[in-house]
């Protein structure tokens, strides 16, 4: 008789408790089902994930399903930045895109705002959304009344309320550490300002990285 893999086994269980609707299900009552460490629970369910044989969403522990009909629920991910650092924020953008093949995460930044949109209301309708919040900071960000007193406020209380995750990017060099965000952890590595990197890609990349691994946190929350 021919071994269940371990896959086979996530998706049985799964199916068993989702139950004829097949429904979402809780990932903490799944991993006690199989009674699976959560690194093992983890890299089966990131696989698949990755392979479509599974959808997943935000919730209480968050939650999972076969796939059928379903789709990923991705993270809206909104990027709040000083237009001084457009450039910037241009090449970052890039180098998230493969998150978002990955039906990771959605980013949205202010330049998608629509003709004949009200530019306020949008960008606080988003950031209200928004399950992650990058922080592009620079000294123009820090001095920028817009970006520091009005989208930065926004995100910190949606955060301490449970509601998003705040990542500071840290562009360019600036007492960064004195405001608000000096409390989070931040990216690149050790909150090095990606200019002052020998290889700005590469900052950038560890950068994406670092949104990967948060978002797959919240979406895999067991």
């Amino acid at each position: 008789m021919a071994r269940t893999s371990d896959r086979d086994l996530f998706l049985k269980r799964l199916a068993k408790l989702a139950g004829n609707d097949g429904g979402f299900v809780n990932n903490e009552s799944l991993r006690t089902e199989l009674n699976w460490e959560k690194a093992k629970y983890r890299a089966i369910h990131s696989s698949l994930r990755q392979e479509e044989q599974i959808v997943v969403k935000r919730g209480r522990g968050g939650l999972v399903a076969l796939a059928g009909n379903k789709k990923t629920e991705r993270l809206r991910l909104f990027v709040s930045y000083s237009h001084i650092d457009k450039d910037l924020k241009d090449r970052l953008v890039r180098h998230l895109r493969p998150l978002e093949h990955e039906n990771l995460v959605e980013v949205w930044v202010d330049h998608q705002v629509q003709a004949g949109d009200d530019w306020d209301k949008e960008i606080a309708k988003k950031l209200s959304q928004a399950d992650i919040v990058l922080t592009l900071v620079s000294i123009d960000f820090i001095n920028s009344k817009y970006c520091y007193d009005i989208e930065l406020e926004k995100a910190l209380e949606r955060e301490a309320d449970g509601e998003a995750k705040v990542i500071p990017v840290i562009l360019r060099s600036c007492l960064w550490t004195k405001s608000p965000l000096g409390r989070l952890k931040a990216l690149p590595t050790d909150g090095k300002a990606v200019t002052t990197w020998h290889d700005i890609d590469e900052a950038l990349t560890v950068v994406a990285s670092g949104v990967r691994d948060a978002a797959i946190l919240l979406l895999e929350n067991a």
